[in-house]
């Protein structure tokens, strides 16, 4: 009875908000750059959702620049200044979440004038607190004592995709989050993200468990009601300024103007197809159609920006992380892993073309790197020649015995570094620059390095992160000599070489895909390549691969690794050769126009 009596008197005490939250967003709101709040067409049922207490959670899974995050800040304001009472916000870390907390949403704090004039209690980057009882706490998913020690009635997780989560760990880290709201009668759970890898996502079990709410928009032509899709996305290929919608139902083209206005008169519909009902679990998605924001200015409209963007990831280095990017952060669809494809070591040897690099470089050929593996008793150098369309071509692969330790060796591998090879336009091509691995023997490596930087002779080291990008051309200075090393992101590079490896030449094999590799038909690129390996493309192809997280960014990434005992020289070689080739930021256009002179 006494308990009944007391949390009646606290319901009384509670301060409840004279205005809705779309209501008092709209007119007291100011943007960071002094102009008014507005929400999108596409927010506004969202934002009556975030403050109906009869919604257990509202989960948002949406493309990159829907304004999620934006949306959830203008909530986070009306929870201070009219709420009075705390929220927790939580990010993948706690640096991202307070970096988020300070310099993101503390601008539209000071922006509003509403919030600005209120007198602050505490003000520390992990909490924000007024003397009204509004409070912010910031919260990395990657602080559980932080996490337990926290009580707030609204709770807000961001980018819930990228949370990472270890054996160690007390549970599942969201749902402790959000349990932090335990014994508050009105609680708002949010949470938000463009989704990851099929069968991990978060915010996709969030939004399966909801009731799914989709954006639907109507033909202007035949009123059919439907969710814009990429595959109703068309347009002549290599022209994506020609992208159009095309209704499914009538089959009529809208252009960029008429999607936006059907976009901008779209509305939610759950899983039944119906109007959204106030109970249990919201969820809702929008994908890159449903945008009513602005396009880039170098596009005619965002059709065209969408289009070019597909496009540009179908001639990427890696196709398969390019579309993989687009899925999850356009479509806001979560990635079915595909299963890692390349082909069969006696595949590649049989599609070994007819050209001799020892007599003649393909015409093709502008340009020579080399990548330079450490053995304990020997090196292994292989040299790429490399061309427009990202084509390259396999030049020569050496075995040479000796110690790194010993100058002799270096000797031996300065003779092939400085070899030129004839070109039916050049004349000839030497190599211009040269990885060499110095992940084992550091010191010996780099100081023979040191002494060949004049000619672009280079140590590098895999980097340990498996998301590093392939080359960022930002050595690191080694000692009091300062002798550059450059670290290399491997397994960027072998997702690479064997996406490339798979590509098909036409029948004819007179047209290439961009991004091909060729071989000749030359013993160094056959079985007795790399003296008592089983051979060149079985050293090649030695890796598998599997799509782990990035305990850095959270995101997915595909991993290599090669079995024990078998041997790989050749791939890591080639990757070697390739950042070297990157090292160079080769102008091709130019370089083949400078050829002719």
């Amino acid at each position: 009875m006494l308990e009944t009596l007391n949390q009646t008197l606290k319901d009384s005490l509670r301060f409840r908000p004279a205005i809705s939250f779309e209501d008092w967003a709209t007119r007291y709101i100011i943007n960071p750059d002094g102009t008014p709040f507005r929400f999108r067409e596409t927010q506004v049922q969202i934002a009556r959702d975030l403050f109906n207490p009869s919604l257990t959670s509202v989960a948002i899974r949406a493309f990159s620049g829907a304004g999620k995050t934006y949306l959830f800040a203008a909530g986070l304001c009306y929870v201070v200044e009219q709420l009075r009472t705390a929220a927790g916000v939580m990010f993948p870390s706690q640096s991202i979440a307070e970096d988020w907390v300070n310099e993101e949403l503390y601008k539209m704090f000071l922006a509003t004038p509403a919030i600005e004039k209120m007198e602050m209690e505490t003000d520390l980057k992990r909490l924000k607190r007024w003397n009204s009882g509004g409070a912010i706490h910031a919260i990395g998913s990657n602080s559980s004592g932080m996490i337990r020690r926290l009580q707030a009635p609204v709770l807000y997780a961001d980018e819930i995709d990228a949370i990472t989560q270890e054996t160690t760990d007390e549970g599942d880290k969201l749902a402790q989050f959000f349990k932090r709201a335990r014994g508050e009668k009105n609680q708002y759970k949010w949470a938000s993200s463009y989704p990851s890898l099929k069968g991990h996502s978060k915010i996709d079990a969030m939004f399966d468990q909801s009731d799914q709410c989709r954006w639907f928009v109507t033909c202007s032509k035949c009123e059919h009601e439907w969710e814009m899709q990429i595959k109703d996305l068309q347009w002549k290929t290599g022209e994506p300024e020609s992208a159009v919608i095309v209704c499914r139902s009538c089959g009529e083209r809208h252009d960029d103007e008429s999607r936006l206005a059907m976009a901008k008169g779209g509305r939610f519909l759950d899983k039944t197809l119906s109007e959204p009902r106030d109970s249990g679990e919201r969820g809702f998605h929008l994908n890159c159609l449903a945008n009513v924001g602005d396009h880039s200015a170098a596009y005619n409209g965002y059709l065209h920006e969408i289009a070019a963007e597909i496009e540009r990831g179908k001639k990427a280095d890696s196709p398969e992380k390019a579309k993989r990017v687009f899925v999850n952060t356009m479509l806001a669809e979560s990635y079915a892993e595909q299963v890692e494809s390349k082909p069969e070591p006696h595949v590649l040897y049989a599609r070994r073309e007819e050209y001799n690099p020892g007599e003649m470089l393909p015409a093709d050929v502008l340009m020579l790197t080399a990548g330079v593996d450490w053995q304990k008793n020997r090196c292994e150098l292989i040299v790429m020649g490399w061309g427009d369309n990202a084509e390259s071509w396999g030049v020569a692969y050496k075995t040479i015995l000796g110690s790194p330790m010993e100058l002799s060796t270096w000797q031996k591998l300065d003779k092939e570094l400085s070899k030129r090879y004839a070109h039916p336009v050049a004349g000839s091509l030497g190599i211009v620059c040269t990885m060499i691995d110095s992940g084992k023997w550091q010191d010996a490596v780099l100081a023979q390095t040191h002494m060949r930087t004049r000619q672009r002779v280079y140590g590098c080291k895999g980097a340990r992160t498996i998301d590093r990008v392939l080359m960022d051309n930002k050595p690191t200075r080694i000692g009091a000599a300062k002798i550059l090393q450059y670290h290399i992101g491997t397994h960027e590079a072998k997702e690479t070489i064997y996406s490339r490896l798979d590509l098909q030449p036409d029948e004819a094999g007179e047209s290439h895909p961009r991004g091909f590799i060729h071989f000749p038909k030359t013993a160094e690129f056959g079985p007795s390549a790399g003296g008592e390996a089983t051979g060149f493309f079985e050293m090649l192809l030695a890796e598998d691969s599997v799509i782990r997280r990035s305990s850095k960014t959270g995101e997915f990434v595909r991993f290599f690794e090669c079995q024990r005992g078998q041997r790989n020289e050749a791939l890591d070689c080639m990757v070697y050769a390739m950042a070297a080739e990157r090292r160079m930021s080769p102008k091709y256009e130019e370089i083949a126009r400078n050829m002719l002179k």
